[in-house]
């Protein structure tokens, strides 16, 4: 997956993108706003995700669910086939070192898909330090034009393809919902 990135010096820009975005039929989910710092001189910019800790975190989780899915039928079968327990065991002990380690590469190649190159999250975190507003979707490569188009529409500074995801590392509520006024009847 690749994401276009538009980088707006106003939050307007940020949300007239978001708009024509969601006009041309991405949903929210597929739309990430990142916000500069509110105070300049005490607060740090969000931290992005890295491709790095991306392929770590994934590794790791698919590699014990790949140890458990592997060992589940050979404990089983330790009970019902007619061979010596000496065989019994080596299979038991061989049969999850294959599915960590299958499962820890299918972990990684999904992990790589998430997250920036290094040097491309230092790069925004810089951004967003300065003030820019940053809006991110995560598009097809059929409709990469299209997103670009709207993000420039919409006031866009730069607006470039990128490898990954911009994410931040923890979860956090960017723009607040506001609530609609409702008249007395």
């Amino acid at each position: 997956m690749s994401s276009i990135v538009g980088l707006f010096a106003s939050r307007g820009g940020a949300e007239a993108a978001c708009r024509l975005l969601e006009q041309a039929g991405y949903d929210r989910e597929a739309v990430r706003v990142l916000a500069p710092p509110s105070d300049a001189l005490f607060s740090r910019p969000i931290p992005l995700l890295h491709r790095g800790e991306s392929m770590l975190r994934t590794g790791l989780k698919w590699g014990v669910a790949g140890a458990l899915l592997t060992e589940a039928p050979f404990v089983v079968l330790f009970f019902f086939l007619p061979v010596d327990s000496a065989i019994k065991v080596l299979m038991l002990v061989s049969a999850w070192k294959f599915g960590a380690a299958f499962g820890g590469w299918l972990g990684v190649m999904f992990g790589g898909e998430r997250g920036l190159d290094q040097d491309a999250a230092e790069e925004y975190e810089q951004r967003l330090a300065n003030g820019a507003w940053i809006v991110a979707a995560d598009v097809r490569r059929r409709h990469r034009n299209s997103a670009r188009g709207a993000m420039v529409e919409s006031g866009a500074s730069e607006a470039r393809d990128i490898r990954g995801t911009l994410e931040p590392r923890r979860p956090f509520v960017l723009l607040p919902v506001k609530a609609k006024s409702r008249r007395p009847v």
